[in-house]
């Protein structure tokens, strides 16, 4: 059941800082709902964990961002500068939708269907040519009782601003390191217009996806790093052997970060502990979480690149492995959660 966000005066020195960002109106629109709501939002908040329901405790930076190429890289910039908060959210205006979108993936593409506010046109492009970059939080398992109104999950953000901004980002996220296996967490969410949402009900709908951003999990999860090995149109996946977890199932190859890893480093030592192949970690492209045995996990698929291009694995703890490409069938039975995220892996290749 929904729950409004109590606000409470608090100090400056609030346990955890959030940058939320906006835009500016652009084309047609004389106005912004981003704008409109998260000017509102600055300054120190409480809000509701979504699992326990106590209080958090937050101070809220806000940045309202041009809807230029300049907008599009001034969070990654000041990123880049040593800027850091326990979690990003950007907001934009989404005209098309009657409900909020939360966006799960940044594609690699600029495609702007009218030039931004500076005048600029980019038809067919692509925004590093390193491929899609996904958010590491599981938004699939967010209560949507939990939300003022209805929402949908998407892996669409666009080729517009909205979709160059989280990929600059998570970009820049990934590039500034961190001591945890995960850098803080960064999502979009696109609001509906004035029309389809209130300005009351877009700042409450935000509340509630920082408070999910600062608690993704019911408890603290153990991280698992999983490999889409990208090689030509496919990405390699791989049997569980007879004498391990998940016997007999395909999955993504990766486990566990050792403490004081992260991503890329797991990544990197698992592949070759696993499969004797020696890869370049590019980014994450999503997160999936999953309980076993009481314990909770979540996987973080990361794209790779072989060092070797020719190089055939070696398998140890798997007993057979193949290339999944888009025609490829499906192998019949996957360990845990690997399924949808061979699903989430199809739909990014069917739309590049």
């Amino acid at each position: 059941m929904y729950q409004k966000p109590v606000r409470l005066l608090l100090s400056m020195d609030s346990n955890r800082t959030v940058l939320i960002t906006g835009f500016e109106p652009f084309g047609s629109h004389e106005t912004n709902i981003s704008q409109l709501v998260v000017s509102r939002m600055a300054g120190p908040r409480t809000l509701v964990c979504p699992w326990t329901n106590e209080f958090l405790q937050v101070h809220v930076e806000v940045d309202v961002l041009p809807v230029d190429s300049m907008g599009a890289q001034r969070t990654a910039g000041r990123l880049h500068k040593g800027e850091r908060w326990d979690a990003i959210l950007h907001v934009g205006l989404c005209d098309s939708c009657d409900v909020p979108r939360i966006e799960r993936l940044a594609q690699d593409k600029l495609n702007m269907r009218m030039p931004d506010n500076a005048g600029r046109l980019v038809v067919g492009a692509t925004l590093d040519g390193e491929g899609d970059r996904g958010c590491w939080v599981d938004t699939t398992i967010w209560n949507p009782a939990g939300f003022p109104t209805a929402y949908t999950l998407s892996t669409d953000a666009g080729a517009y601003l909205c979709n160059e901004t989280y990929h600059a980002t998570l970009k820049a996220l990934c590039e500034a390191g961190t001591q945890r296996p995960l850098p803080p967490p960064a999502l979009f969410l696109h609001l509906p217009s004035e029309k389809h949402m209130s300005i009351e009900d877009g700042e409450a709908f935000v509340d509630v996806c920082v408070a999910h951003l600062l608690r993704p999990y019911q408890g603290e999860p153990v991280h698992v790093v999983a490999a889409a090995v990208l090689h030509d149109d496919g990405y390699l996946v791989a049997r569980r052997g007879p004498e391990e977890a998940d016997a007999g199932q395909w999955e993504f190859p990766g486990g566990k970060c050792d403490p004081g890893e992260d991503w890329s480093e797991a990544i990197a030592r698992e592949l070759q502990e696993e499969l004797s192949l020696e890869v370049i970690p590019r980014h994450p492209v999503g997160s999936w979480y999953r309980q076993r045995d009481g314990d909770g996990f979540v996987i973080h698929l990361v794209a790779c690149d072989l060092v070797d291009r020719d190089g055939a694995a070696s398998l140890t703890v798997h007993d057979a492995s193949m290339w999944r490409g888009a025609s490829s069938p499906s192998p019949p039975s996957w360990a845990g959660r690997d399924g949808e995220m061979d699903a989430f892996l199809q739909d990014c290749i069917k739309s590049t």
